[in-house]
């Protein structure tokens, strides 16, 4: 198996997203490299919806920036200690941030969950990595 430097592993809070993160996290130990830990919310603020899904329950539409912090705040709980990271935040589409952020690093592998949240729990089906695993260039696991 070839030998990475660093991991590229996005989280959502998502239960599929920390077993990712649990096995991206055990990749990393083993192969002594570092965890890029990485979230990307949704919506730039809580504005830019307002117009779209106004007519959509506050369950649904509530802002998106705790849930990202929270994630970031949760996956690093997680690793402290155990392996090098650096946690990085993005706004935009989550599939096209991550494979964006891969990009500008030259990174691989890809450590993905097999479903995440979405903006309705389940909603996306792991359409997210789904689009990763397709259009990465390199290495992408996919965590069940």
């Amino acid at each position: 198996m070839e030998q990475f430097s660093r991991i590229l592993v996005p989280v959502d809070g998502s239960h599929s997203s920390l077993k990712a993160l649990d096995a991206a996290a055990l990749l990393a130990k083993a192969g002594g490299a570092m965890l890029d830990i990485l979230t990307v919310a949704y919506f730039a603020s809580e504005t830019d919806t307002e117009h779209l899904v106004s007519w959509l329950p506050e369950s649904v539409t509530r802002p998106i920036g705790p849930v990202v912090h929270d994630a970031l705040s949760r996956a690093e709980e997680r690793v402290r200690g155990l392996v090098p990271y650096e946690l990085h935040e993005r706004t935009g589409i989550p599939a096209e941030e991550i494979l964006r952020f891969a990009a500008e690093h030259a990174q691989e592998p890809i450590v993905v969950g097999g479903r995440g949240l979405g903006r309705v729990e389940g909603f996306f089906l792991g359409s997210v990595s789904q689009e990763v695993m397709e259009r990465a260039p390199g290495t992408v696991i996919v965590v069940k």
